[in-house]
């Protein structure tokens, strides 16, 4: 019990100076809950590399499946270590970017999305995985992408560093029925940030603030393994 304690307040300390109160409350909220306190272990050690590595996006979807966890993550995230590879990477849902199996899960957590993305899914996967769409095809996926929660796949990414379920949905089931779709643009999907000098992680991260992030998720670390 008194881990539980001290990782909430190590939180604040660490990332007190802008800090949300509801990112900071969420985040208690998790750390009181063993369920999504064991969730966002494997969170915390593996999203610190600032590479975007497989790990860190099975431990955000591992998370974001715990509904305090979901509530972290849909917060602005200013207390989350690792949060700036966490928005670079794109695995925030609450972003205007989202990685795309992020964005699928998000769906399939809402009613009205899911009813939607699985009829468009029983009817048009075959067929897309072969490079066709008609147009019965994208009246379905544009009824998706209406619902609040199915914009996401409009323009959902991958990381290069990504498995083939990833690109497989954006790439080939997407893709095919969105391309030249008015108002939709396919975001690229190479996102990695060591694949992208002079990114804006790298350069609104100063030295010191570098140093304490990997500091406090080294503390995490600890105190959660």
């Amino acid at each position: 019990m008194r881990r539980l304690t001290i990782v909430p307040l190590l939180a604040v300390l660490c990332y007190a100076q802008d800090a949300s109160e509801a990112c900071t409350k969420a985040l208690t909220d998790c750390e009181n809950d063993l369920e999504c306190q064991n969730r966002l272990a494997p969170l915390m050690a593996a999203c610190s590399t600032g590479t975007c590595q497989p790990q860190c996006r099975s431990a955000v979807l591992n998370v974001y499946q715990n509904k305090l966890g979901r509530v972290l993550l849909r917060s602005d995230a200013t207390c989350i270590p690792g949060r700036d590879e966490l928005r670079t990477c794109n695995f925030l849902p609450a972003e205007s970017t989202v990685h795309c199996s992020l964005g699928k899960l998000a769906c399939e957590g809402d009613l009205q999305c899911n009813s939607k993305f699985g009829v468009f899914m029983s009817e048009c996967e075959a067929d897309a995985a072969r490079g066709v769409c008609s147009e019965k095809c994208k009246t379905l996926l544009n009824q998706t992408i209406e619902t609040s929660v199915g914009a996401i796949f409009s323009n959902c990414t991958c990381t290069a560093r990504d498995d083939q379920l990833c690109t497989n949905l954006k790439d080939n089931l997407l893709g095919v029925c969105l391309k030249n779709t008015p108002g939709v643009t396919l975001s690229p999907s190479d996102n990695s940030i060591t694949d992208a000098p002079g990114n804006d992680l790298a350069d609104s991260s100063s030295s010191s603030f570098k140093i304490l992030t990997a500091v406090c998720v080294y503390i995490f670390t600890v105190l959660y393994l």
